[in-house]
């Protein structure tokens, strides 16, 4: 039984989910809570409108009230990995129950090992709980479904130090288990100051060496020197020109901290066009779109991305906000 106002089947109410979530363009947190609740009075049951109240309520602070409707997505729709993926994160940041938040993640991997959102969940809980082993592992294979993600290796980084892409598509990655693994020894981890003397050695022998140049550079860049992370990034794709990792660093870098946005453009546009369904360069270049006004070519690149990841919430909260 349903509370409606009228009948509905489930295929009339999901065509209307989506003309609502199609129309949720205002960027006001108060206005689409109250369309979504008036979309809930007339269908109560869609599991996904509950679940984006949760994210508003979220948001707007109110934990008890984005628990209860991430509690009634998840009952009227318990096998879906985007409501899944969101109440666990709820639990473990709102609430600090790592516990759950684990058990509900790692029974989502155990359908979904290469879910690239839920092994980086994993990694970073682990990270905050001190198990650093643990989240080198998760972090890791995530990385081998996308091996080009600065942000990931980024934090892994933290935790190994800079490791190129390449390495991480060759090597052998330990698997995880359906549960957290046990703890072992952290290893000791190696100062800036030393990793970069590896690294600037190996160029000495061999200045053709892009992995160097480009690990050089992501050192640099954590260091806030981002004239020499460019000049690194630069001199990568010079020794490997269609490396499209080393390309994408450079792009990136270019548009968020030397203000280059023409020529991050040009990179990511060339990059596009050998890897047309590369999540990453059209979330790029939705940013970039929509940060230069061009809302219609925002939109173009966004609802792309969810087309491929149609599970993906944050191209869905860009999207509303266009």
């Amino acid at each position: 039984m349903t509370s409606s106002v009228v009948p509905y089947n489930q295929y009339e109410a999901m065509n209307a989910y989506q003309r609502l979530r199609a129309c949720l363009t205002s960027e006001s947190t108060d206005s689409a809570l109250a369309e979504i609740r008036t979309f809930l009075k007339i269908f109560p049951d869609v599991a996904l409108a509950h679940n984006d109240l949760g994210v508003l309520y979220h948001r707007a602070g109110d934990s008890l009230l984005a628990l209860a409707h991430y509690e009634k997505a998840n009952r009227l729709q318990p096998n879906n990995p985007t409501i899944i993926k969101n109440l666990a994160e709820f639990y473990f940041v709102a609430l600090n129950w790592t516990d759950d938040a684990i058990a509900m993640l790692t029974g989502l991997l155990e359908v979904y090992p290469d879910d690239f959102e839920i092994l980086t969940a994993l990694g970073t809980i682990s990270k905050q709980v001190g198990r650093p082993d643990e989240a080198r592992i998760f972090y890791r294979k995530a990385l081998e479904s996308d091996p080009g993600n600065q942000t990931l290796r980024s934090m892994l980084a933290e935790l190994d130090g800079p490791v190129s892409a390449a390495e991480y598509r060759s090597a052998p990655v330990e698997q995880s288990s359906s549960s957290i693994p046990a703890f072992t020894l952290a290893q000791h981890q190696p100062t800036e100051d030393s990793e970069a003397q590896n690294l600037l050695e190996l160029l000495q022998q061999n200045p053709r060496n892009g992995i160097a140049h480009n690990n050089l550079g992501l050192l640099r860049f954590r260091q806030g020197r981002f004239d020499e992370a460019a000049a690194c990034y630069e001199k990568a794709r010079q020794c490997d020109p269609l490396n499209a990792l080393f390309q994408k660093n450079l792009a990136d870098l270019y548009y968020t901290e030397l203000g280059k946005t023409d020529e991050a453009i040009e990179i990511y546009t060339q990059l596009l066009k050998a890897h047309p369904k590369d999540t990453e360069l059209l979330t790029s270049l939705a940013i970039i779109s929509r940060a230069n006004q061009l809302t219609e070519q925002a939109r173009v690149f966004i609802k792309r991305v969810l087309e491929l990841e149609p599970w993906n919430s944050d191209a869905r909260d860009f999207l509303a906000g266009l």
